[in-house]
């Protein structure tokens, strides 16, 4: 059996949500499905590919009416095709 020692610092949560984002600089906003969150972090799809390095404006939209939307700026850090679907990791700066 293999053993694994989890190393990132927060752990990651598995979410199933709409998400919308914006690249600093524009006003298009993008539509994203989040697959999942951490406090430093966000991991999703997207059909609009981004760059790494790039500085992104999020928010994220609950499928509930009980949670209101999440807002925060975030710096890509990988993006991987797959198939005409990005996926796009960031690493979270700041909460709005």
């Amino acid at each position: 059996m293999i053993k694994y020692a989890e190393k990132r610092d927060y752990l990651r949560m598995p979410i199933d949500c709409e998400m919308h984002f914006l690249q600093r600089g524009d006003d298009t906003r993008y539509q994203g499905h989040v697959i999942n969150l951490s406090s430093k972090g966000i991991l999703f799809t997207s059909q609009m590919i981004v760059v790494e390095g790039g500085a992104l404006e999020i928010t994220l939209t609950p499928g509930n009416a009980e949670s209101s939307p999440m807002e925060f700026s975030a710096v890509v850090t990988r993006v991987s095709d797959n198939e005409s679907i990005f996926e796009i990791a960031c690493e979270i700066e700041e909460f709005s």
